[in-house]
Parts: C-alpha cells; structure tokens; sequence
C-alpha cells in the first residue's frame, strides 16, 4: 500500500485536489457568500428602518380625518370667496370702464 501511495503520489494529490475544488464550487453554487449576505442584511436594516418611519394605522386614519376636515374647510371657503370675486370682477369692470 505504501508503495502504491508512493508511487502514485502525485495523481492522488491532484484527485484530492480536483475533489476538494469541486466540493467547493458545489457549495459555492448551493450557500450565498458572507458578503453577499452582509448586504442583504444591510438593505433589510435600512428598509426596517424607513417602515418603522412611516405611520402607523392610527397616525394614517387622523391624517384622513384632518383632510376631509380640510377639504370641507376648503369648500365652505370657496363658498364665502364667491361674493368677494364677484365685486373684484365689478370692481375691475368698473375700472376698465372708466379708462375707456
């Protein structure tokens, strides 16, 4: 046995070495590499962060409160600015007029 390790050293070591790179390009294949998942960690860090500064559904549903509160202050203010545009246009229509 020791003659034939010997012997055949050479093929031996180069067939374990062959062994060991195909193992290795198999897992390479098989298992992502620690800074490629060091970057998945971060980007998952930073979308953590950025939802957890987003509102929750409480702060969500005040916000629609507060804007259909403002859209009907909106409206309610059109209806009081009615008169007042209807003097400017007088008032710019009297001023037109006067200079002709």
């Amino acid at each position: 046995m020791m003659e034939v390790i010997r012997d055949y050293w050479m093929v031996i070591w180069a067939l374990v070495l062959t062994s060991f790179n195909a193992i290795q390009l198999l897992l390479a294949k098989t298992y992502a590499r620690r800074e490629e998942l060091e970057t998945v960690n971060m980007a998952v860090e930073q979308l953590k962060t950025k939802v957890a500064e987003l509102p929750d559904s409480r702060e969500t549903h005040q916000l629609r409160l507060e804007i259909t509160e403002l859209r009907g202050e909106m409206h309610a203010l059109r209806e009081q600015l009615k008169p007042v545009n209807h003097l400017a246009n007088l008032l710019l229509e009297e001023r037109l007029n006067v200079r002709r």
